[in-house]
């Protein structure tokens, strides 16, 4: 994704002439970077191996990979510069700026409105571990700003969320002069393509709960299951021997039937004398019973399988009404920069678009039963998608400031947000 969207800069670019060229690159920053922490401490792990049936048990330590913390960024951008925000670069560097390094979270880049008009682009992608889990973050777009349009492309991804969308935005927008030219209006279409979120996989797929699930196991899994026996649990014509099971009350030290259902027992509590073992594609044996499959193997195989239908189905789209506000005041003593869109109404283009989601909530929550659902031909469909974000700072005193800033995406039900706000002092004298 990050070649195809350096490609497509250099291709947009090359349609103007040399001199405006420049003017497009002019005053944006490049940057790459890499970052290493040490790991977090992990506790020691034991297993034990050995002595289930003596009582001395046999204890081995378990090694663990510790695997460090990293990341790895690069970024292109080129985004007017609010009055608050530090000045950041080579130029600035060692004169109050800081260096760009792929670790900012800036609240205002996912404002809708930039400081100047214009084009203006952002090219930032990182990819790291943090505290054991892998993540991906990319985050791409373009925008031009004109005196009356706003348009916008882009495509990003939050890997430790799990939300991913690409989008294009088309607004018209107006300033009133009465305020200043600090409100900003804007209302228009976004349309947006993702994967599939919100439907169940009872709805993704019926096949894994309708009919026998140890057949299902073995054709959508690819395992195989064998049926094992203890041969004493057979007479000499070969028939079953049912014989009862008991266990040793508790409470009253007697002995009383075991009463249950499943691979080891019938409805009636009688042992069956046989079970069934399971192997991989490769012919290993993992699981020495259909209750060990069953409980520890087949949910996550099923998370696997699902995962891949979801995948299959490709991209889902849908185009939306949206309306946005902006403000933006600085002043010598406190400033204030806040922004919000609202996506009220939608039209979904694809069978698994977020139209028939919402349509599945609401199906559930009148207590019908998933299996019955019917997926909706493409149409409106209304639920509320927005995103928002706020950055405030005030001078209490000269030398005391407080501040706050942050950032909330819910799309398709499924938020993202980072928010920080603090207290600065500076001692100067007693």
């Amino acid at each position: 994704m990050l070649k195809k969207i350096l490609i497509g800069l250099l291709l947009v670019s090359s349609l103007f002439g040399e001199s405006e060229l420049w003017k497009f690159f002019k005053y944006s920053t490049a940057y790459a970077s890499f970052s290493l922490n040490a790991p977090r401490y992990q506790d020691d792990r034991f297993a034990i191996t050995g002595g289930l049936s003596t009582g001395n048990l046999i204890v081995e330590r378990t090694e663990r990979e510790l695997k460090p913390d990293f990341q790895t960024s690069f970024g292109l951008r080129k985004i007017g510069r609010f009055q608050y925000e530090p000045k950041r670069g080579v130029k600035s560097a060692g004169k109050g700026g800081t260096w760009y390094d792929g670790s900012e979270h800036n609240a205002n880049e996912s404002a809708t409105f930039g400081p100047v008009k214009g084009w203006e682009y952002l090219i930032k992608w990182s990819e790291g571990r943090q505290w054991g889990n892998d993540y991906l973050n990319q985050e791409y777009w373009v925008r031009y700003i004109g005196n009356f349009v706003m348009a916008k492309v882009g495509m990003t991804e939050l890997g430790l969320e799990d939300i991913s969308y690409t989008h294009g935005d088309l607004r018209l927008h107006l300033t009133p002069e009465a305020l200043n030219n600090k409100l900003h209006f804007s209302v228009g279409l976004k349309h947006r393509q993702h994967p599939v979120y919100g439907f169940d996989a009872m709805v993704l797929d019926t096949t894994w709960y309708k009919g026998q699930w140890w057949a299902f196991a073995e054709d959508g899994f690819g395992v195989d299951d064998n049926m094992w026996y203890d041969p004493t649990m057979q007479d000499e014509d070969g028939n079953w021997i049912k014989n009862e099971l008991f266990e040793v009350d508790p409470q009253t030290g007697e002995l009383r039937r075991i009463e249950g259902s499943g691979p080891f027992w019938n409805e009636g509590g009688e042992y069956w004398g046989h079970d069934w073992l399971w192997r991989d594609a490769d012919g290993r044996i993992f699981a020495y019973t259909d209750r060990e499959y069953f409980i520890y193997h087949f949910p996550r195989m099923l998370e696997g399988y699902i995962e891949d239908k979801k995948k299959n189905l490709g991209s889902q789209s849908e185009t939306s009404l949206v309306l946005g506000i902006d403000f933006y005041h600085y002043g010598e003593n406190w400033w204030v920069h806040g922004w919000g869109n609202w996506l009220p109404m939608h039209y979904g283009h694809t069978d698994y678009a977020y139209h028939n989601a919402a349509h599945y909530q609401t199906h559930l929550e009148e207590g019908k039963e998933p299996s019955e659902f019917m997926l909706m031909d493409p149409m409106w469909h209304s639920w509320n998608d927005y995103d928002m974000g706020a950055i405030f700072g005030v001078k209490v005193l000269d030398n005391m400031g407080i501040f706050t800033e942050g950032r909330y995406l819910y799309y398709w039900e499924r938020p993202a947000y980072d928010i920080k706000f603090g207290m600065n002092y500076q001692f100067v004298g007693w």
